[in-house]
C-alpha cells in the first residue's frame, strides 16, 4: 500500500505542472508538426489499439511507455517495417542492454519516407523535372529502471530531424513513464507523457527570395533576403493505463487492457486491447481506438482510427529465441489498412 501510494504521488507530481499545457480542443487540430512522433511502432502495442501503457514487454512497447523497458533484465534487438497513410512507409530499429543492476539502456532509430514526389508549379503543373524525396529520422536514448518490485520508470530523450529538399528543421522530444504492478490479479497502472519539448523551426536555402526593393533601378541586380519560416510547437499528449489478466487454464492467458489519451492538438481517445496467448507460442491481439468525447461538436468528422488486429509467434533457432509480430490498423475508407511487421531476438 506504501509503495501504492508513492506511486500516486509521483503521479501527481508530474502531472501538475503540465496540466495548463493540456489545453487541447478541435481548434487545435493541424496546429502542431513533427508528426513522424505519433506514428507508432511495436506491431504487439499497434494490434492492442495503443492501450498498452500499463504493459511490460521491453522493447516492443517502448514507443508507449520507456518504463515497458524495465520489465526485462535481457538485452534485445528489434526491427521493424510498417506501411503508412499515401503509400508512406516506416522502418525502424531498437536495441537494449542491461545497465548495472535494476537498469536497461536502449538505442532506437525511426525513419519515414515519402517515396518520390514529382515537383509542380503553376506554370508547370504537369512537372518540373525535380524529384523530392523528404525524410523524416528520430533518433532516441532510453534509460529504464525498476525503482522496486512493483515500480518501474523510464525516460527517453529524442533527436527529431525533418529535411524537405534543401530546408531541414531539428528538434528535441522527451518521453516519462511509470509503471506499477498491484500484485493483485495481474491488474497493473501506467503513465506516460509523450514528446515534450521546444518548438521545431524550417530553415535552408529554400527560404532565400530574390526581390527588387521599392524604389530601386528596374536594371540593378536584386537582392537576396532570408525568409523565417514559422515554428511549430510537437505533439505532445499523455495517456494513462491499466491492464487485467484473466487465466482459463495452464499457458492460457487472456490479457486485457484499457487507456484514456488525453491530446493536445486533437480531440480526447479512448483505446481498448485484448491479447490472448495460446500456450507459449502464439498470441492473437486485437484493439478499438475511439474518440473519448460524446458531443458531437467536440469529435473530429475525419477521424481515422478504429479497430486494430494482429498475432505473435515465439520460436527459438537453437537456444536463442525469436518472436514474430503482425498487425493491422483500420485507417477509414480512403487508405488501405496499415500493416507492420517486426522480429525481435533476446541475448
Amino acid at each position: 500500500m506504501r509503495a501504492w501510494m508513492r506511486s500516486l504521488a509521483v503521479l501527481a507530481a508530474l502531472i501538475g505542472p503540465s496540466g495548463t499545457a493540456w489545453a487541447g480542443g478541435l481548434d487545435r487540430v493541424g496546429t502542431s508538426g513533427a508528426l513522424e512522433l505519433r506514428i507508432p511502432v511495436g506491431p504487439q502495442a499497434v494490434a492492442l489499439g495503443g492501450s498498452s501503457v500499463a504493459l511490460g514487454g521491453g522493447l516492443s512497447n517502448l514507443y508507449y511507455n520507456p518504463a515497458a523497458l524495465a520489465s526485462t533484465d535481457k538485452a534485445e534487438a528489434l526491427a521493424l517495417h510498417s506501411t503508412y497513410l499515401a503509400d508512406s512507409k516506416v522502418n525502424y530499429g531498437a536495441v537494449s542492454i542491461p545497465v548495472g543492476s535494476s537498469g536497461m539502456a536502449a538505442v532506437s532509430v525511426k525513419v519515414m519516407n515519402f517515396g518520390d514526389i514529382t515537383v509542380t508549379t503553376e506554370e508547370l503543373p504537369e512537372g518540373t523535372g525535380e524529384i523530392l524525396s523528404p525524410n523524416f529520422a528520430v533518433v532516441g536514448l532510453t534509460y529504464g529502471r525498476r525503482m522496486t518490485d512493483r515500480v518501474l520508470v523510464g525516460i527517453t530523450g529524442m533527436f527529431v530531424n525533418e529535411r524537405v529538399a534543401d530546408l531541414t528543421a531539428h528538434g528535441f522530444a522527451g518521453d516519462l513513464g511509470v509503471q506499477y504492478d498491484t500484485g493483485w490479479h495481474g491488474v497493473r497502472f501506467g503513465f506516460a507523457m509523450k514528446n515534450i519539448g521546444p518548438n521545431m523551426q524550417f530553415d535552408g536555402g529554400g527560404l532565400e527570395e530574390a526581390i527588387i526593393v521599392p524604389g530601386d533601378d528596374p536594371s540593378a541586380q536584386p537582392h537576396v533576403v532570408q525568409l523565417e519560416s514559422t515554428s511549430f510547437e510537437l505533439p505532445a499528449y499523455l495517456q494513462f493505463g491499466l491492464t487485467y489478466d484473466v487465466s482459463f487454464a495452464e499457458n492460457r492467458t487472456l490479457t486485457v487492457l484499457g487507456a484514456v489519451q488525453s491530446n493536445n492538438y486533437s480531440s480526447d481517445e479512448y483505446r481498448l486491447g485484448a491479447e490472448f496467448h495460446l500456450g507459449e507460442w502464439l498470441a492473437l491481439r486485437g484493439g478499438f481506438t475511439g474518440q473519448l468525447a460524446l458531443k458531437d461538436e467536440d469529435r473530429m468528422d475525419d477521424y481515422l482510427y478504429s479497430y486494430s488486429y494482429g498475432a505473435g509467434l515465439n520460436f527459438k533457432l537453437g537456444d536463442t529465441p525469436f518472436r514474430f509480430d503482425w498487425a493491422g490498423t483500420a485507417v477509414g475508407q480512403f487508405f488501405d489498412d496499415n500493416q507492420q511487421v517486426g522480429l525481435s531476438v533476446a541475448f
